[in-house]
Formats: C-alpha cells, sequence, structure tokens
C-alpha cells in the first residue's frame, strides 16, 4: 500500500477516541479480543464530551464494536438522532501492531512491519465504508485507529498521540488532510 490519498474520501469527518479504561490509566498494551468496559473516569470524559458532541453537526455515527467504544459512543452521542453504525474495521490493534508501528509522531508516512500494514488496510476498509455514507460522520475508536488515519492520511503539524474523549475534525483542504482537536 503506498502513500496515495484518494485511498480515503475527502470527506471531512469527527473521530472520538473511547473514554478512558483501567488499561489506559496503567498503560497496559494488551491484545484487543479483551473487550474491557470504560472506567468511572471514562463514563465520566463521555458525559462531559456530550454538549459539544451533541453540537456537531454530524448525519451519521460510525463506531468500533468494541465495548469501550460503544459504551463512549451511548453516552458521548445520547442526543444525536442520526444513523448509528458499527464497523468492526473500526476496532483496535493488537499489542503487538502497538509494539511494531513507528512511534506516534508527526512523519513522513510509513506503515512498518506486516502486522502493521495489515493493520492499516483493515482501517482503511473501516473509513472507506464510513464516509461513503452521508456526512460529516463521528467516528468513535481507539488511539491505534487515529494513529493509522494520521498515517494513512499523511497529517502533518499535529501530534498524532490523542487523549480519550477528545473530538478532533479532520478535513482535506487545499490538497491535503488536517486535524484539530476541538475544545
Amino acid at each position: 500500500m503506498g502513500r496515495n490519498l484518494n485511498m480515503i474520501p475527502h470527506n471531512e469527518f469527527y473521530f472520538l477516541r473511547h473514554g478512558q479504561t483501567d488499561y489506559n490509566l496503567h498503560k497496559i498494551k494488551i491484545d484487543h479480543p479483551a473487550d474491557i468496559p470504560l472506567n468511572d473516569t471514562g463514563r465520566g470524559q463521555a458525559l462531559e464530551i456530550e454538549p459539544i458532541i451533541a453540537n456537531l453537526p454530524v448525519k451519521a455515527i460510525c463506531c468500533s464494536p468494541m465495548r469501550r467504544a460503544v459504551e463512549t459512543k451511548e453516552i458521548a452521542a445520547a442526543r444525536l438522532a442520526v444513523p448509528h453504525i458499527e464497523i468492526p474495521d473500526l476496532g483496535e490493534c493488537t499489542a503487538i501492531v502497538w509494539k511494531e508501528m513507528p512511534p506516534l509522531k508527526e512523519k513522513a508516512f510509513q506503515i512498518g512491519p506486516e502486522p502493521v500494514l495489515v493493520f492499516m488496510q483493515r482501517v482503511l476498509r473501516g473509513m472507506q465504508q464510513a464516509l461513503s455514507l452521508d456526512g460529516p460522520v463521528l467516528i468513535i475508536a481507539h488511539g491505534g485507529v487515529h494513529w493509522a488515519l494520521c498515517s494513512l492520511m499523511n497529517i502533518q503539524g499535529y501530534d498524532w498521540a490523542t487523549d480519550n474523549c477528545v473530538p478532533i475534525h479532520f478535513n482535506f483542504k487545499n490538497g491535503s488532510w488536517t486535524a484539530a482537536r476541538i475544545n
């Protein structure tokens, strides 16, 4: 997979990483069939961000099927009366992928070894499915998905690491993608 900005439809969208889990709190990287819930802080984060999410001009919500993302969606997007679609390809990567992905920082496009490539291809499929919907779309997923998006879109001038429950606006302008946190 070479760097091709045409792979992801050039439709603006919003991204929200799920709320905090106990594994996030203790910086534990696990293989993600472990479907863990939000902790009390994560539920509070989702509730705190809900008024901002309620005012976004989204027409659909696409969510990882993992429990922490679904729980975040149910709290943070409670007032959005738009279609809610679970997309398995937006699920988190494994601990092996986290270990092998290039560092989370602004850099030239690179995909890393085979497990990273497979993960990025999966995220690309998920994004193509999500962005085929009328938008803007709100994507609720994971830190690894956010990293893959930033890498696929070659985002510059933006810290690729994102905290839990921080909404981000992605837009394609003047031939390149931009990302900006919403406060």
